[in-house]
Parts: C-alpha cells; structure tokens; sequence
C-alpha cells in the first residue's frame, strides 16, 4: 500500500511538472501590449509575429477588461501547421502565453470575433455552419470560459448571418446584419436581449460603439473612400440620431482595404485590420484614439 502512494506521488507530480513544462509563453512579452511601442498619430502594425504574422489573415481584436486576455480572429496562413480560427491569449503574472485556439463550441463549427461584454464576464462571438452565422456566448469561470451557446434572443431568428458585437457601458448590445450590411442595437432588459432595431448607419460591415455611446467607428465603402473599404466615424447627436460619417482619413485608411475596428478597454487606442500584407492578406494595426476627437465637429 505505501508503495503504490508512492508511486502515484511520484505520477502526480510528473504531470504537474509535464504541464507546466508544456505551458509556451511569448519572448520578451510583458505588459498589456507585449513591450509594444504605443502608437501616436500614425497607425502601426499591432504585435507583428506575436497576433499580426506574415502571410496570415488577423482581423477582429478583442482585449478584456482588465487586460489580462486578448481574443482575435486568423485564417489563411501559408504555413499549413499554423492554428486558425478564433484564437486566445492569456496573461499569466507578467507573462503572455502564445495564442491557443478558443474551440469554445463542442461542434467543432468556425468561430470568429469574439468580444467581451462590458464587465469581462461574458464572450459574445459568432460561429458559422454551412448555411447560418449566429451569435454565441460563453461565460467567465474560474478555470476559463464555459462551452458555448446560442445566444437566446430573437435577433439570432431574424437573419441567417449575424456577427461583430459590441456593447454600451449598460450591456446594451450592437452588432451587424450581415444580409442588409446594417448596424443594429439591442438593449438589455432583465439579463435579456429582446427589441432590435436598425440605427441608421449607411452600409457597413463592422461596428464598434464607445462605452458611452457618444461616437461609433466601422468599416464602410463610400464615395469618397481612400481605398476599397475605409474606416469612418459617427458622432452620437443631441437628438440621439448618429451624425453623417466622417473619413478617419490617410493616418488610418489607405489604398488598401481597412476593416474590423475595435476599441482597447480604456478607449485610448483604435485597433484595426490593414489588407497590405503578402498575398493582400492582413494585420492588424493600431493608432491613439485621440484621432477621433479632432474630428468631432
């Protein structure tokens, strides 16, 4: 009998120290954005070879919070061993450990942009079938994130293809009809999201609201565009109306396709994916948010 506790101390602790072994942390990482030079009034790429790889698609940046976690979207990497879909990382201490892949849903369907509710206690992200793109939620536990569901709501019935959420500091829900190109907000009522509506924005593809709700960013085409898609600006009106967009213009938008734009926790940086990588793939890159300001009318 002691001997076999022995043995199974000695197992046990193997395994301790095999996984902890196992676990791969980024080099020379540390602080909220990996030891990255902060961005001023000129956009720059965003982690290159930590989330922004050469040769890849990276689009859809997602930061906790409490900036202890960062969730983004990838794709289409020349390097066939190269993990795709919706990917994870993880702070731990002062440590960053390299991007995992979320597989937050049991069905093995693609996920992609994944974004936290406003107190980082919930993930809202959409997975894909054959024919349908819904919106997904998984919730905080302490070894993670749950397995996810379908959201329950109505706007998961409205539209064969939803995705690209995002929230007001009341959990107050946007997000995109991907079959009309159209913005749509739906409140928060009883741990619930039931009334939807169409907010008036001209055709975009995805959106990201300020905490406050005071302006809006997304990607749309328009006439006076930079490139093929450009990032444009709405400022929230007095009457609660959102005002005609604005070009974020040539610090941000390109000859390029510009798309997917984010917010960090503190509102102080503008993430966003720049189609200019190799095989017109993209990364994604960053700017001061301080851009939107001057141009509030």
């Amino acid at each position: 009998m002691k001997l076999m506790k022995k043995l199974n101390l000695l197992l046990a602790t193997f395994f301790i120290f095999s996984y902890a072994g196992a676990q791969e942390y980024v080099e020379n990482a540390e602080g909220d954005y990996f030891g990255q030079i902060v961005p001023q009034d000129s956009a720059i790429i965003f982690a290159p070879e930590i989330i922004s790889v050469a040769n890849r698609y990276e689009y859809g940046l997602a930061i906790s919070p409490n900036h202890d976690e960062f969730f983004f979207t990838c794709e289409g990497a020349e390097d066939s061993t190269q993990i795709s879909g919706l990917l994870h990382i993880k702070r731990e201490g002062d440590r960053w450990l390299k991007p995992q892949k979320a597989n937050l849903n049991k069905e093995g369907l693609w996920e992609q942009e994944a974004f936290f509710s406003i107190d980082g206690k919930k993930l809202f992200y959409a997975v894909s079938d054959s024919v349908y793109t819904k919106i997904w939620t998984s919730s905080k536990t302490t070894d993670g994130w749950s397995m996810g569901e379908l959201l329950n709501s109505p706007i998961n019935n409205a539209s064969k293809r939803l995705f690209y959420t995002s929230f007001n500091k009341h959990g107050d829900m946007f997000y995109t009809n991907v079959d009309e190109l159209k913005i749509y907000k739906t409140e928060l009522r009883d741990d619930e999201y039931k009334e939807y509506s169409e907010i008036g924005l001209p055709r975009a593809g995805h959106a990201f609201v300020a905490p406050d709700e005071s302006f809006i960013i997304f990607d749309s085409r328009q006439t006076e565009n930079y490139g093929k898609v450009d990032i444009y600006v709405a400022f929230k009106q007095e009457d609660g109306t959102w005002g005609e967009p604005i070009n974020l213009g040539p610090k941000v938008n390109t000859k390029y396709l510009e798309t997917c734009p984010s917010l960090s926790p503190d509102g102080k940086y503008i993430f966003f994916g720049r189609y200019n990588d190799i095989n017109e793939k993209s990364n994604i890159y960053w700017i001061s948010s301080d851009i939107i300001q001057k141009l509030k009318p």
